[in-house]
């Protein structure tokens, strides 16, 4: 009798064993919306992050909750990891259910660097005495891009942020001029009012790319005029009622020197803050400061110019353009009208006066 109550306690032991290792079901993770990744494009900022609501179970209770954030970068065999804050063990601890919302908050520059992916690793662990941990993922991929930056500047080296610049089939109207593109050949173009634009290409070769566009400023509209006279008649010129003072403008460069010998043209030489003259064609077609300096340049300069006249002939004149270098400005000056009158006329002249216009 001794043995069987023996066998009898070692049997009743085993079954209360056995009813406390009950076998719990796995914990599980689910979340809406129901996808496991998502593709993130650099010209759709709505891409770049994704809010999830999280549903952790565990039939035993939920005993831990841990999400990781895994960064892999393009050629590296393991990625970067790192914990992300979670919800607080007080809000779960022992629960069966427990539901999170959770968001990511990524920039463009999380994806920069060569960033093939960044995968959000979510993991429930439960209170069985053999404790089973469940994992579910969730991905970002990203295309391999690189950062391509423009800064704009104008000639006196001031930065612009205003200005419309487009690489490929994207625009961007204010500063940072930051785009996110693939390898290749892209052109660009940069825009600004009262600017001339600038164009060109770009090749991206697995590196970021920083291109600097210098804009010049658009030549202004035509000046109103600008009066000399003859040196020794700025007593009494005078261009159309206007009393003519001076024989030299510092603005275009120009003073009157003298008639020639024949008395048909004016001589003109430079001012004291001017260079010389380069003659160009009347009907030239020049935009910006560039052009003209690059005008200059190509051609030949003169410290001396014949402006005609036709005697005692209001606006008889043979039209002139040319550029001046003043200073370190290239000024273009047209001769626009050129009076010779020794006495005065009914119309308000008298003189030698001559009338120019500028642009720069």
């Amino acid at each position: 009798m001794r043995t069987v109550k023996i066998l009898l306690a070692l049997f009743a032991a085993v079954v209360v064993f056995n009813s406390c290792n009950k076998e719990y079901e796995a914990p599980t993770i689910t979340w809406e919306p129901d996808k496991m990744s998502q593709l993130v494009e650099m010209s759709d900022e709505s891409s770049l992050n994704q809010a999830l609501t999280v549903t952790f179970t565990a039939e035993a209770g939920i005993k831990d909750i841990k999400i990781w954030r895994n960064t892999w970068l393009n050629g590296v065999a393991s990625p970067t990891a790192a914990i992300v804050d979670g919800p607080a063990i007080s809000a779960y601890e022992g629960l069966t259910s427990y539901e999170y919302a959770f968001a990511t908050n990524h920039t463009l520059e999380d994806f920069q660097g060569g960033v093939m992916k960044i995968v959000y690793e979510f993991e429930v662990t439960d209170q069985s005495e053999e404790a089973q941990t469940t994992t579910k993922e969730y991905t970002f991929f990203a295309w391999e891009t690189q950062a391509v930056t423009f800064v704009i500047k104008d000639a006196a080296d001031t930065e612009i942020t205003d200005a419309k610049v487009t690489l490929g089939t994207e625009s961007k109207t204010a500063a940072p001029y930051v785009f996110y593109v693939e390898d290749g050949t892209y052109h660009y173009t940069v825009e600004k009012e009262g600017f001339a634009p600038v164009t060109g290409e770009v090749v991206v070769a697995g590196a970021e790319k920083e291109v600097s566009v210098t804009l010049q400023a658009n030549l202004a509209d035509w000046s109103e005029k600008i009066l000399i006279a003859h040196p020794s008649q700025l007593g009494y010129a005078t261009y159309a009622d206007t009393r003519v003072e001076t024989a030299s403008n510092d603005v275009i460069g120009v003073e009157y020197k003298q008639n020639n010998t024949a008395g048909t043209a004016a001589i003109i030489v430079p001012t004291a803050n001017c260079t010389g003259f380069v003659v160009i064609a009347n009907d030239a077609a020049y935009t910006t400061s560039n052009d003209l300096e690059a005008a200059y340049t190509a051609g030949t300069a003169v410290t001396q110019l014949e402006l005609g006249f036709t005697y005692h002939a209001p606006k008889a004149y043979a039209e002139k353009n040319f550029i001046a270098k003043v200073g370190n400005e290239y000024v273009w000056v047209k001769y626009v009208d050129g009076h010779v009158a020794p006495s005065a006329t009914s119309d308000g002249y008298s003189g030698n006066t001559l009338a120019f216009q500028y642009k720069k």
